[in-house]
């Protein structure tokens, strides 16, 4: 079963992150709404139903234990270094790699609260979850507003609001996070939209086969299989990813320019010629609201 799970470790993965960033307990309330979040991830992933329930009882019950860093380190000292590790260590161990991914969410170079403390037990309250996580998302930081995109699409800790769950969840996308990929097509999918569901999806799959591979371009045989608008997507995220946020060291989310760059107001040459001059800054003039007054004023 485990072997299932490491088969769909980005499904996994993002279940336990967007489940373990809501409380480090396990209560009853915190136990319904991560099932609709595991629920709403493994959808959108694909997953059926069976492997769904699977991972449900892993995150909400195998894994419950694993609920601060010391937990794991304790385990840890428990396995002799010559013992091979089995699947159910393995998967402790990715729990502990969540849990110090969000601790170190709110302490990054900054001096502010840390809004993910999770070297004690907190109370369950989804309204100020919610509300510190969005706080937190204002950095650009792409897990916090991938969660944020969550929580508004299932309601959790605010009013459920799918239109502004894909507008938290397209600045993901295009800032390269295939997860959220995933996510924005199911939204769009809820919505109605099948076309735009459908090209986020080939997006998502473009994006795990040949994104981190480094390759700009898809090949001939890989556009043929996928809608025009997701080969052009395709486009701008490695494009992004090449020449903004590696080349630029740019990995938090740059909102002003994502709101550009997804503006109906821009073509497709105007869209790239802003991609690979980013350091110009002449995208600023389509969401600068004093050189455009009628302009939304934007993040």
């Amino acid at each position: 079963m485990p072997s299932e799970i490491f088969e769909n470790y980005e499904a996994f993965y993002t279940m336990l992150v967007s489940t373990t960033m809501l409380s480090n307990t396990i209560t009853n309330d915190v136990a319904a709404d991560s099932e609709k979040v595991i629920d709403f991830v493994g959808k959108a992933f694909g997953l059926n139903a069976r492997l769904i329930e699977q991972c449900k009882d892993i995150v909400l019950r195998k894994l419950s234990f694993v609920a601060l860093i010391s937990d794991a380190k304790a385990m840890y000292n428990s396995v002799q270094p010559q013992d091979k590790h089995d699947e159910e260590t393995v998967l402790c161990e990715i729990k502990s790699n969540v849990l110090e991914e969000i601790f170190n969410l709110g302490g990054n170079n900054h001096d502010r609260l840390r809004h993910f403390d999770y070297t004690h037990y907190n109370a369950y309250e989804p309204h100020v979850r919610f509300f510190k996580i969005c706080q937190e998302s204002s950095t650009g930081n792409i897990v916090t507003t991938r969660q944020v995109g969550i929580m508004k699409m299932l309601g959790i800790g605010c009013e459920k609001n799918v239109y502004e769950a894909i507008s938290r969840l397209l600045q993901c996308s295009i800032w390269a996070d295939v997860p959220s990929m995933y996510l924005l097509a199911h939204c769009y999918a809820a919505v109605g939209n099948d076309e735009k569901s459908q090209i986020f999806l080939q997006l998502a799959k473009l994006c795990e086969k040949y994104l981190h591979a480094g390759i700009t371009v898809l090949p001939q045989e890989a556009r043929n299989a996928v809608s025009e608008d997701a080969a052009i997507y395709y486009a701008y995220v490695s494009t992004i990813l090449q020449d903004v946020i590696l080349a630029y060291k740019v990995f938090d989310i740059d909102y002003s320019f994502v709101e550009a760059i997804t503006s109906d107001s821009l073509d497709y040459f105007q869209r790239m010629n802003f991609i690979n001059n980013y350091d110009k800054k002449e995208w600023k003039n389509v969401t600068n609201s004093a050189i455009r007054p009628s302009k939304r004023i934007g993040f």
